[in-house]
């Protein structure tokens, strides 16, 4: 069925993210004045008046998924026709912080730093490392000290540690240890506060391929006091029912967003006979409202957070409706109060959602349909304003597929009242398999809408994004400016001029042996590759773009050459690519991984390089200046490849893997301390 390609797309955020990101800035765009609309509100989106309207749309949501019967435009339901900058990363006072995607956005992260704390979550890869010799001591709100315990005692735990980066020096302070059948999905860390974003399930944002994996499923917000970092204390807990998709902090809260799908005992998902067929319908016109929305909870107290007038779906017959819609699932936003704990806003969205993007003042659900009759993908965009309180802004249809999660991420940014993205559609022509897609979106107000202003290829401007087959790889928006890397068998970089948003067009490209997937911006003329070699070997490579039309590469590193089978976790993921940047030297780590060649010897390795002279884009040049290793470990104990991350402050490196914190000066990393 329809619907079950778009679960299997189930693919999300970061979504998404403290220092500065990729986001764009809007100075240098040309901002056409947006069309003038009539005051007749045309958006695809719209809220529901009562409580039994929105049960009605969940009960033909059931009917669809469990008989496969069509929700299709035109139905006479009532209930249904109702009316980012460079330099993300790096901190201004030394060092380094967690790699966003967007300018004024944080990302949940397993790894927080503030210049002198270092706050690790456990590994997600690991149900449980070692227990407590005595229970009791594992309450959730049980906070130890490290004199209290030594490692072999240890729960599963957020870490708390103090650094001296003036002598490389690390000091274990205390652990938080965590409930059994929690994960910890990230942190997030503000003056004096923690907050730790949990999820009762291991496979995180990627599970959930049917309905039933979705039930009782439950994500968490914990919030600590930093006061004393030596003891911290719990402070608030929040949960709400569902799976995780994603979680950014902008100026607003902490906006968490999941999916879920609500539990009917006795429902049959797949009825063979008339009896179970009808028991499904008595079950399904019974409904009531707090079996169907997802529960919030505030220290254990529910919140009365979802009204109908916050509960909004798609008008079915609106131009771009789907043509069906189906499987009973809510998307919620909710927003928390770093600082208290306290839920200040919510809403929920009756619809499937596999992603979600953050700007600095919107949030934009991102959801992927296939339409069965031009067998296509589509992607819908259902923008929402931040403020004091969550406010929908619109909605836009794009042709072919955002895919969230990873690095695919970047494939979408916002600068000023424009979302700029990158989709790709897929093809029964085996010469063309891939079509890869830019498109402009502005903003419209009045009538709700995000219109597309422009796009590439279009009938003007006829150049592809890539040759014949080639994957979509690194993406990333920079301002005015946009590059793409598209890859079968040789590296082209593109580069995009945006800044008259209604005319994008391709300036230059480049032709370089392997590819990048992770794209950094260094400067306005310096840009950073991370990816592979010709040889499938981990690769950095510089780009001089200081001439937009011609770029060239400016110098390859070629990284773990001793090793087979070797990784980098920054491929994949950007929390793991650290950097401080200098007037004229940044400072860059990423971790490595692989089998020493020739052996069966397993290495984990923390990478320092150096991009020099980088005032001067032809002058440029990265320098590997050596690594810190995983050495040392207890007997029985393993190196993580699962959480491996830089920290740079000062002349300091340190180095967490998995629990362990190993630590160096940064002109002499092989002369290391630890594990910590």
């Amino acid at each position: 069925m329809r619907r079950l390609h778009n679960l299997l797309l189930c693919v999300c955020v970061v979504a998404v993210l403290q220092g500065c990101g990729g986001g764009s800035s809007a100075s240098d765009l040309v901002i056409p004045q947006p069309p003038v609309g009539d005051d007749t509100p045309t958006a695809l989106l719209t809220n529901a008046k009562t409580e039994t309207e929105v049960l009605a749309t969940f009960r033909a949501s059931y009917e669809f998924a469990l008989d496969g019967s069509e929700r299709s435009k035109g139905t006479t339901d009532a209930a249904l026709t109702a009316t980012a900058e460079s330099g993300a990363g790096v901190s201004s006072s030394g060092f380094s912080v967690t790699y966003t995607a967007e300018n004024s956005v944080d990302e949940y992260d397993a790894v927080k730093y503030d210049g002198e704390y270092l706050y690790i979550a456990p590994s997600r890869s690991m149900d449980c490392c070692v227990v407590f010799a005595e229970p009791a001591l594992a309450s959730a709100d049980t906070v130890v000290s490290q004199s209290e315990t030594d490692k072999s005692t240890q729960t599963r735990s957020i870490r708390v540690l103090r650094t001296t980066p003036e002598d490389a020096g690390v000091t274990a302070l205390a652990e938080i240890p965590l409930d059994d059948g929690f994960s910890v999905e990230g942190l997030y860390q503000q003056q004096d506060r923690l907050l730790a974003l949990t999820a009762t399930n291991w496979w995180g944002v990627f599970g959930g391929r049917s309905l039933e994996s979705w039930q009782g499923e439950s994500t968490g917000l914990q919030l600590y006091d930093l006061t004393d970092p030596s003891n911290p204390s719990a402070l608030a807990e929040v949960s709400i029912d569902g799976v995780l998709v994603t979680s950014r902090k902008t100026a607003s809260g902490v906006h968490i967003v999941s999916r879920h799908s609500p539990t009917i005992d006795g429902l049959v998902y797949n009825p063979t006979d008339a009896e179970q067929r009808s028991k499904n319908a008595e079950l399904l016109e019974n409904l009531d409202w707090a079996s169907v929305l997802p529960r919030v909870l505030e220290n254990g107290t529910a919140l009365d957070l979802f009204s109908a007038e916050r509960c909004f779906s798609i008008d079915v017959d609106h131009l771009l409706a789907p043509a069906e819609l189906g499987y009973p699932t809510v998307t919620s936003v909710i927003t928390v109060d770093p600082q208290t704990g306290a839920v200040t806003d919510g809403l929920c969205y009756l619809e499937f959602s596999d992603g979600a993007y953050f700007s600095s003042d919107a949030l934009y659900l991102t959801q992927v349909d296939y339409d069965s009759p031009s067998d296509s993908y589509r992607t819908y965009l259902h923008k929402f304003d931040l403020g004091n309180t969550l406010a929908y802004a619109g909605s836009g249809r794009v042709e072919g597929a955002l895919f969230l999660g990873e690095q695919s991420d970047f494939r979408i940014s916002a600068a000023a009242d424009y979302v700029r993205l990158v989709t790709t559609q897929y093809t029964q022509d085996d010469a063309d398999r891939l079509d890869h897609s830019l498109f402009v979106l502005q903003a419209d107000p009045r009538e709700k809408k995000l219109n597309t202003v422009g796009q590439i290829p279009n009938d003007t401007r006829s150049d592809e994004i890539g040759k014949p087959n080639e994957d979509l790889y690194g993406v990333r928006f920079v301002g005015s400016r946009a590059y793409l890397v598209t890859f079968e068998r040789t590296d082209p970089l593109y580069t995009i001029d945006l800044s008259d948003p209604t005319d994008p067009y391709i300036v230059g490209a480049l032709e370089v042996t392997g590819f990048s997937n992770f794209l950094h911006p260094v400067t306005d003329d310096l840009l950073l590759g991370l990816g592979r070699s010709e040889d499938n070997e981990v690769k950095l490579e510089l780009f001089d773009i200081s001439d937009f039309e011609s770029p060239r590469s400016q110098g390859v590193l070629t990284l773990g050459q001793d090793l087979d089978w070797g990784f980098s976790a920054a491929e994949f993921d950007r929390h793991a690519f650290s950097y401080l940047a200098g007037t004229t030297t940044d400072r860059y780590t990423l971790p490595l991984s692989g089998y020493r060649r020739g052996k069966w010897d397993y290495s984990e390795r923390l990478q320092l390089l150096e991009i020099r002279n980088k005032d001067q884009a032809a002058g440029a040049s990265l320098i590997d200046l050596g690594y810190l290793s995983v050495k040392g470990l207890a007997p029985g104990e393993y190196p993580d490849s699962s959480l491996s991350r830089g920290v740079i402050s000062g002349d300091a490196v340190y180095f967490i893997n998995g629990a362990n914190v190993f630590s160096a000066f940064w002109n002499d990393p092989f002369n290391q301390s630890g594990p910590h």
